[in-house]
């Protein structure tokens, strides 16, 4: 390797080291603040550069939540659940660890608030086009992990054959998006716990041991 491609490379592994910072420091304020109490000049306080360097990364501020938010958080969530999978023994303890980091991250719900702040702004729509197979790449990544858990589970004989995989699945981000925005609703569910929500769930679709007379 000459001297002028290691110059490259070692400005191209600069540069995204650069912005991984920026993503980094983009998904925490946008999450803490929303997207219209943010600049990006204070983005790029955080991360210590000039504004004018954001853009040579992102084409809009737009552009940047889109990339943090959706793309970058969604790959952070997907490959954390394979871990999780990968880690716990059985299904049931599989399910039981990603539905509590989870509702934890509160991903269901940013991602549900920032998306309609967004409104029908045309950088917006834009920036979700660019990057739309990268986001449905880790969407797919995250729900076919949940489904071999599932699948898993059907086969050790923890979960019920009679249920479609699907249907279960469906089910268990239906009640990962509850329990994320249950506190921001009208009314006060503070007496259903998340254990709780999740054993109805597992009860429904475990197989129900038998007893002998």
């Amino acid at each position: 390797m000459n001297v002028d491609s290691v110059h490259r490379s070692l400005r191209e592994r600069q540069r995204q080291e650069r912005q991984e910072l920026i993503l980094q420091a983009a998904e925490q304020l946008f999450t803490e603040k929303g997207y219209y109490d943010i600049s990006l000049d204070e983005i790029a306080k955080r991360v210590g550069i000039g504004t004018a360097t954001i853009y040579s990364h992102f084409s809009s501020k737009e552009d940047l939540m889109v990339a943090a938010i959706f793309e970058r958080a969604l790959q952070r969530v997907a490959l954390h659940i394979q871990e999780l999978a990968a880690i716990q023994q059985n299904a049931v303890e599989k399910l039981t660890a990603s539905f509590q980091f989870l509702i934890s991250d509160d991903f269901f719900l940013r991602r549900a608030q920032l998306y309609y702040s967004l409104g029908n702004s045309p950088e917006a729509q834009k920036a979700l086009n660019s990057r739309q197979s990268s986001i449905s790449e880790n969407a797919r990544i995250f729900s076919e992990t949940l489904a071999e858990v599932i699948e898993q589970g059907k086969i050790a004989g923890e979960f019920r054959q009679d249920i479609a995989t699907s249907t279960m699945l469906k089910a268990f981000i239906s009640i990962v998006r509850a329990q994320s925005v249950k506190d921001r609703l009208a009314g006060n569910y503070e007496d259903v716990s998340p254990a709780e929500l999740l054993q109805v769930y597992i009860s429904g679709i475990a197989v129900q041991a038998t007893t002998t007379q």
